[in-house]
């Protein structure tokens, strides 16, 4: 998907992982926020809760939360803002605004968010991620060949 206005967000799903591309308008008009409404399926059903948590009341499923650890050292534990498809923790201290300032994201910047387990995810910036896959660790061993 690329981006074709300022209130359209860019990205690709790729098997178990999402990628997000950071935009202007993610950094300052959403106070460093994204929307992942372009992969409601990617996370449970039961994530995706009212706006004002106590109207939860009238789904018909209990909102649970997700955690995602973040290659910023800490973890933000959320769950999803139906309609706006935003995560609830946006706090400062500890949620996605948090991780979005301490990682200095810039418009052009990609968020990949990778599924660990049901309601486990890491979310890491693109290029960033702590746990690299064996080849990409030892690539210079694996470029004459077998």
């Amino acid at each position: 998907m690329e981006q074709t206005n300022n209130n359209t967000f860019s990205g690709t799903i790729k098997g178990d992982s999402i990628e997000i591309k950071i935009t202007q308008q993610n950094l300052f008009f959403l106070e460093k926020q994204f929307t992942v409404k372009e992969y409601k399926d990617f996370f449970p059903y039961d994530t995706i809760g009212a706006m004002n948590p106590a109207n939860n009341i009238d789904k018909s499923y209990l909102v649970r939360t997700i955690k995602l650890e973040t290659d910023a050292g800490f973890s933000i534990i959320t769950d999803i803002v139906e309609k706006s498809y935003v995560f609830r923790n946006r706090s400062y201290n500890k949620g996605t605004s948090r991780y979005m300032k301490e990682k200095k994201f810039k418009p052009g910047d990609v968020i990949v968010i990778e599924k660990i387990g049901a309601y486990d995810f890491k979310m890491y910036a693109k290029g960033n991620k702590k746990d690299k896959d064996i080849f990409t660790e030892n690539k210079s061993l694996f470029q004459g060949g077998f």
